[in-house]
């Protein structure tokens, strides 16, 4: 109980520490997910020792439902900041990188994971899964705030905050074909696969988010003609929206990140107050709440020993990924996507692992009973969060000239 306690108020501290100081922060080349983990580093067994993991029952289970809820709070945030009108026009490159990108990404993580640790095909398939998509949580660092509404196009943040929100509900389907496989057989895990987990596990996940992101809006639409709703109550229902999504897809075996952020579009679709809907700010303090936290748990997890056990290799597949998991895919589909080479550069590079990744590498641990999962993931993770929240700042300002100065000469 001491360390429950001990755990809950490094948090708080966290979250109210990294709140204080978010002026400050803005002007430094480091992200609120990095210092969060580097938190967690410090208090963990490798640091000061004062989060002991032992002592929290199952810490990878407390760790993987704490990922779950922050993922399903995140992509509620993403559905909701995303303007409904500019999605139209944008539909080609979304559907390119949630399609074709998806499944390449897919490809180059796996091939990549086999290579450097030599795993089963079925084994690099579930790491190569886990690290696919990207982070809505890590991403909305890039994304949001000041200096990106300043920096970048709206096109561009909302194709990588869609593409971040939609691919973490997609790629349940990337991650448990190969657990399947493995745990089942070919032919006993294929039919499951085909029978189970694209019908339940994902179409009716999108059904049940949808059925209550629009009854929630209607709802909400009713309360406002008749005076019953504050504005204020805008961010306790859609936090609540989220967590009930997530739950009810839960209950009967669907895909909760993916309900979650289908509740949020049909919501953010059905309702009238728009203006709300677009200020980042609507979720941003329940997000931060739930993700920082994550990550100081994570910090205090990272499996150091297995770390030094795999030797140089780890490091360098975690730098592989990072640097050719994306870039190769945007090379290729830049050209089918219609968005010029510096938005192909930037889109490459910043797409990040992050929160997702360790809700499915725990979920494939679970499955399998294997921790190699844990191990190669979280050092992509901890790669990703340490380089992406260092280029931040500065790749968005660089954007942002080079878009100015193409500009001018034209």
């Amino acid at each position: 109980m001491h360390q429950l306690y001990l755990t809950m108020a490094l948090a708080a501290f966290t979250v109210v520490g990294l709140g204080l100081t978010s002026g400050l922060l803005q002007k430094l080349p480091l992200s609120r997910p990095l210092l969060a983990l580097a938190i967690g580093v410090a208090a963990g067994p490798v640091g000061l020792g004062l989060m002991r993991s032992e002592d929290w029952g199952d810490p990878h289970l407390v760790l993987k439902e704490a990922a779950r809820l922050t993922l399903a709070i995140s992509v509620m945030g993403v559905a909701l900041r995303i303007p409904a009108q500019d999605l139209p026009h944008l539909r080609r490159p979304l559907l390119l990188l949630l399609g074709p990108g998806l499944l390449l990404m897919w490809a180059g993580s796996s091939g990549l994971a086999w290579l450097a640790f030599g795993l089963a095909p079925l084994m690099a398939l579930a790491v190569g899964a886990a690290i696919t998509p990207t982070d809505p949580v890590v991403a909305a660092s890039i994304v949001t705030g000041k200096v990106a509404k300043s920096s970048l196009p709206r096109d561009t943040r909302t194709i990588l905050s869609t593409e971040s929100g939609a691919n973490d509900g997609l790629a349940y389907l990337l991650v448990l074909l190969p657990l399947l496989l493995l745990t089942e057989g070919s032919e006993a895990g294929l039919r499951r696969f085909l029978s189970h987990t694209i019908p339940v596990g994902v179409l009716l996940a999108v059904v049940i988010g949808a059925a209550l992101g629009g009854a929630a809006a209607i709802i909400l639409r009713a309360g406002d003609r008749r005076g019953w709703v504050a504005e204020s109550s805008i961010l306790g229902m859609t936090v609540a929206l989220s967590l009930l999504a997530v739950s009810a897809a839960h209950a009967v075996g669907s895909d909760g990140i993916l309900a979650s952020f289908a509740a949020g579009i049909a919501f953010n679709a059905l309702v009238d107050r728009r203006a709300e809907m677009e200020d980042e700010n609507v979720q941003e303090a329940a997000s931060k709440l739930f993700t920082l936290p994550v990550f100081v748990l994570t910090g205090a997890l990272l499996p150091w020993s297995a770390w030094a056990a795999q030797g140089w290799t780890l490091g360098l597949f975690a730098l592989a990924v990072l640097a050719l998991r994306r870039s190769l895919t945007l090379l290729v589909l830049a050209p089918l996507m219609g968005v010029e080479r510096r938005d192909a550069v930037f889109f490459g590079w910043f797409g990040p692992v992050g929160v997702a990744a360790i809700y499915y590498a725990l979920h494939a641990r679970e499955m399998l009973h294997d921790p190699r999962t844990w191990t190669i993931t979280s050092a992509a993770v901890t790669a990703s969060v340490l380089l992406h929240g260092v280029t931040a700042s500065p790749g968005v300002f660089l954007y942002g000239r080079v878009a100015k100065d193409t500009s001018k000469g034209r």
